[in-house]
């Protein structure tokens, strides 16, 4: 137990040296919460896990309220570099809100209350990943406690997503360096159809994506953009499911990208009322561990987002991975710099 705190506080002290708060590369903000006079329970998406997480490493692993990184919200220029104005000008519309959020209550809300309280938490979520990619090439890793929208098109939203936070962020990065090649691993239960859509046939991207192919979204025409396509079927267990999560050492190693995005859905849970697998809480901290482990073994950043979940296990699941990850990365890469 001592040897576990000694090492936690090593590396909140040393892993992002040199920032005069010695800053940890973990993202959050209270704004990331969606909070709706309880019509957000309505959903079975825990709108609130963000804070849940984010006490759980305050109190259990030691970190400090100053020591995480706070994003801005994503600009309307940054949203247009993906989404059409069309779409943007839809959201004002709370029919279109409330289909998104697969609430139908939400259409009779006022839109301005629903802008305020659902759609602007999303905003500072993608701001995040923004944040989050930058520091995860400056330090090696990263995580943003929100993000991983990866239903969003350019022209519409669904499964609760309304900003493609992931290829924003990447468009972003290219504004800098059009050349870097990024691999997006997706892990959640549901096939990542909306960032698919926008960054198809682009050869600076590798997507990875393991996901329930019995569930939603069925987007086959998406899926022809996967690069490594791994659909699972209904009630898959952890053997199974980790075996295919440890192929990724070798993608990897063959790919070598610039920048790993992780999108680590915990709605491949075995209590997950929509995921429909059957991965123990055990089977899934070992994925992120594999995950985190095989970008360390090949040199490359990563940056990791929550995106879904929706067992009231998630946050707990999410902070237990996060403290293994953070035992088990030990001293990050200090010399990783922006690709060139």
């Amino acid at each position: 137990m001592i040897r576990y705190i000694f090492s936690v506080l090593l590396l909140i002290i040393t892993c992002v040296k040199g920032e005069p708060l010695n800053k940890v590369p973990i993202i959050y903000s209270p704004k990331y919460n969606i909070i709706l006079f309880g019509i957000q329970k309505l959903h079975p998406f825990d709108t609130e896990k963000y804070k849940k997480v984010y006490k759980c490493l305050r109190h259990n692993v030691g970190i400090k309220k100053d020591q995480f990184y706070t994003p801005e919200k994503v600009s309307d220029e940054d949203l247009k570099l993906v989404h059409t104005d069309r779409y943007l000008k839809s959201l004002n519309n709370s029919k279109v809100i409330a289909q998104i959020a697969e609430v139908p209550i939400l259409k009779f809300i006022p839109n301005i209350l629903l802008r305020k309280r659902l759609l602007i938490p999303m905003k500072y979520g993608t701001g995040g990943t923004i944040l989050g990619t930058e520091l995860a090439l400056k330090y090696g890793w990263a995580i943003n406690l929100s993000g991983g929208y990866h239903h969003a098109k350019s022209n519409s939203g669904g499964g609760f997503s309304f900003y493609a936070d992931i290829p924003i962020a990447i468009y972003k990065l290219w504004q800098k360096d059009p050349t870097l090649k990024v691999m997006i691993i997706d892990l959640d239960a549901h096939q990542g159809n909306g960032y698919e859509s926008v960054l198809k046939n682009d050869d600076r991207i590798v997507i990875v994506d393991v996901y329930n192919c019995q569930i939603y979204p069925r987007d086959y025409e998406a899926k022809q953009y996967i690069t490594y396509d791994f659909p699972i079927v209904s009630y898959t267990k952890d053997d199974e499911y980790l075996s295919i999560i440890d192929s990724i050492r070798k993608i990897i190693s063959i790919e070598k990208p610039n920048l790993i995005i992780y999108n680590a859905g915990t709605d491949i849970d075995e209590n997950d009322p929509l995921g429909r697998l059957k991965i123990s809480e055990e089977g899934t901290i070992k994925r992120d561990e594999i995950v985190f482990e095989s970008a360390k073994e090949n040199n490359v950043p990563i940056l990791m987002l929550l995106s879904g979940g929706y067992s009231k296990q998630s946050a707990i699941i999410i902070s237990k991975s996060i403290e293994n990850i953070l035992t088990k990365i030990e001293e990050p890469n200090h010399s990783l710099e922006p690709a060139p």
